[in-house]
């Protein structure tokens, strides 16, 4: 209705009475994107004559659905084989590809009195550590067969890295020796070392619960500064340690497959005035918010051709 109303009086005000062109943007099109229409923009970029969509890009995203099993270690909260086992959704720039199967196992001893909580909150994963504790564990990535998969490009987000009172149950991961690209904040509160093995990333600050993100792909500013992001090419499956110094408290690493601090906005030029979409049948169809802003445009002109 926006997009009608806007196309309308346009044609409207013209026709009223030789007053300059107005532009109407569209805030947002069919497809979630930004539109802004080249002479509505303050920008004065050559680049784009006709406007742009601004989009947000983020790469290769594995979302975690469901928990398939949970049994980290044999610790339950089910029973049968060890390890947990995610369903994923794999996508390229919000663009949905397959799902996979990714599963955790522990390569060391693991007990954890609160291992009945491990596997998913809200759309994290969840693995518990007691203070004082740590728990070797890998990653891999499977068909929905179950078949082994290596995928070209994998991250894992690791959040709020965080300690207790008095520098107490502080939080570490240890990253296999294998170069993993590795992704902080510009402002991070995240402690980097190379330790024997690989490389240890541990809190430094306290935190409580109140602080804790709860939606993995919207963080504060110190959300993001107590986040680590682990980025591997060509893998199958990799190795890191999850790990808290002595304390009182049991810590909870939460994880997503994806990088909140590797998406970023780029702007695509609109080059004709009517763009064209692929339907799920192959054929191809014009962008049903450019139809309606034609639909309406003719309408008007059609109301108001007796005063031309």
């Amino acid at each position: 209705p926006v997009l009608v109303a806007s196309a309308f009086l346009g044609v409207m005000l013209l026709c009223a009475g030789g007053i300059a062109a107005t532009s109407f943007i569209s805030e947002r099109s069919a497809s979630g994107e930004n539109f802004i229409d080249k002479a509505s923009s303050e920008d004065d970029d050559s680049d784009f004559p006709y406007g742009y969509h601004e989009v947000e890009e983020c790469g290769v995203d594995f979302k975690i659905l469901n928990v398939v099993h949970s049994n980290l270690g044999g610790q339950g909260p089910d029973s049968g084989k060890e390890g947990i086992v995610y369903n994923c959704s794999e996508s390229n720039n919000g663009k949905y590809l397959r799902n996979v199967l990714v599963k955790v196992n522990a390569k060391s001893d693991y007990k954890s009195k609160s291992a009945h909580l491990n596997g998913k909150h809200n759309d994290f994963g969840s693995i518990r550590v007691d203070s004082g504790d740590h728990v070797d564990v890998r990653f891999s990535i499977f068909d929905m067969e179950e078949e082994p998969l290596t995928v070209d490009f994998f991250r894992i987000t690791f959040y709020d890295l965080d300690e207790g009172p008095h520098h107490t149950s502080k939080e570490y991961i240890i990253a296999e020796d294998m170069h993993p690209d590795a992704e902080m904040a510009k402002h991070t509160e995240v402690e980097e070392k190379k330790v024997h093995g690989g490389e240890e990333y541990m809190a430094s600050e306290i935190g409580n619960g109140a602080d804790n993100p709860d939606i993995s792909t919207e963080l504060t500013e110190e959300q993001k500064e107590r986040s680590v992001v682990l980025e591997f090419k060509k893998i199958h499956h990799f190795d890191t340690t999850l790990g808290s110094t002595k304390g009182h408290s049991p810590r909870n690493f939460a994880f997503a497959l994806h990088s909140p601090l590797s998406c970023h906005t780029v702007k695509l030029a609109i080059t004709t005035t009517i763009t064209t979409s692929t339907t799920e049948s192959g054929t191809v169809a014009p962008a049903p918010f450019l139809w309606i802003q034609v639909i309406a445009m003719a309408a008007a002109v059609v109301a108001c051709w007796p005063s031309f």
